[in-house]
């Protein structure tokens, strides 16, 4: 597993077909942050999401990215194809059964979430706090 992280420690991955690696990688690195396990589950999940997501639609190479810092657990999940907007974050999720729900949960979970556009790429921002949120 991982080490013990010192502050703005960070981890960076290749995304792959199988998750199951990448959701162990990211429930320990947020516990080592200091995350809570019930809130390192859920960022867990939203990370999850966001791969699948990236492996579903996107169908380009991703990264997923891990930092850590006083505040808490920031991860960066890339894809080369840049199609995801900020109008995909704004709309409400389609019927039952078609899809839609990972954004709404993703933004459900995270204390934060961001998307930008680097070179291109699409980067989707998720941060979760060390502390709960009081919003």
């Amino acid at each position: 597993m991982l080490p013990s992280l010192r502050p703005a420690e960070a981890v960076h991955t290749q995304l792959g077909e199988d998750l199951a690696p990448l959701r162990e990688l990211v429930r320990a690195f947020a516990v080592r942050a200091g995350l809570e396990r019930s809130r390192a589950d859920l960022l867990v999940l939203a990370v999850s999401e966001a791969a699948g997501n990236v492996l579903e639609h996107a169908r380009a190479p991703g990264t997923v990215s891990l930092r850590s810092d006083a505040d808490g657990v920031t991860v960066h999940v890339a894809d080369e194809a840049g199609a995801l907007t900020p109008d995909h974050l704004r709309c409400p999720p389609r019927r039952p059964g078609h899809g839609g729900l990972g954004l709404r949960i993703i933004q459900r979970v995270c204390d934060r979430v961001r998307l930008d556009h680097p070179g291109g790429r699409t980067r989707l921002e998720l941060f979760m706090s060390r502390r709960l949120s009081t919003a």
